[in-house]
């Protein structure tokens, strides 16, 4: 294999773990810790305490399955970098500044589960209002860090509109809507002004919005990466092919 060929299997399987991720979100998240959407921020300390108490064992049970899959943000990510890569025609400086926000972003969201399992493990005796800050700090970082997660939809849209193939690795679409992801997102950061209301951390904007374009975003990014592959797996065949006629004659 030549050292430009790709690992398609592999990388196949990496697409898949982020499909595992957000089945596994709404499995753990949703079902088992009841935070999808996350209590409300008007509630009281007392109110929001209990609920850490009332959910332990499903909410650490819930974490310990996230801090699992969260890890697969970053595999989910490596061949839509690969393909950044080849769309690079000279220093790979978009390669490596997704390379450096991947990265970053699995930071963020493995602190979500490790700060709510931190909780739940002493939720009987920490302060109530203790709790509140550690929760609203929980629902920042899920929502407040919209900038980095917008900043690689930029990135991505800036080599398909600089891929030199041709044809291009990705549709051209895929930069537009990349694009308007990364604009999208934006409600994320109101969330600071407002605890009640649909810009809260749990309401319509605040969560379902941006929770809707982030993930509808990772679907879309996933579907057009596997034609993507498959195209790459027929030109490499089609290749192999050539070469063993041509060895032939």
């Amino acid at each position: 294999m030549k050292q430009t060929e790709m690992n398609t299997p592999v990388m196949r399987a990496f697409l898949w773990s982020g499909v595992v991720l957000v089945a596994t979100l709404i499995l753990a998240q949703g079902w088992m810790m009841g935070f999808v959407p996350g209590p409300s921020p008007a509630l009281s300390a007392h109110d929001l305490a209990q609920i850490f108490i009332d959910r332990k064992s499903s909410i650490l049970i819930g974490c310990l399955i996230q801090c699992i899959t969260w890890s697969f943000y970053a595999t989910w990510a490596i061949p839509i970098i690969m393909f950044i890569r080849k769309m690079e025609r000279s220093m790979p400086v978009l390669t490596f500044a997704s390379l450096v926000n991947v990265g970053g972003g699995w930071v963020f969201f493995i602190l979500i589960p490790m700060t709510w399992a931190v909780i739940a493990f002493r939720a009987e005796t920490l302060d109530p209002a203790t709790i509140q800050i550690m929760n609203d700090w929980v629902w920042f970082d899920w929502l407040y860090t919209w900038p980095s997660f917008s900043i690689w939809m930029f990135m991505i849209a800036a080599a398909i509109f600089y891929d030199h193939n041709v044809p291009t690795i990705y549709p051209r679409w895929v930069a537009f809507y990349n694009v308007w992801s990364g604009i999208l997102i934006f409600p994320a950061g109101l969330i600071g002004f407002f605890k009640t209301g649909p810009f809260a951390y749990n309401g319509m904007i605040g969560f379902w919005f941006d929770v809707v374009v982030f993930f509808g975003w990772m679907v879309v990014m996933t579907v057009t990466t596997f034609k993507v592959i498959a195209a790459e797996d027929k030109r490499l065949s089609g290749g192999l092919q050539a070469s063993a006629a041509a060895g032939a004659h």
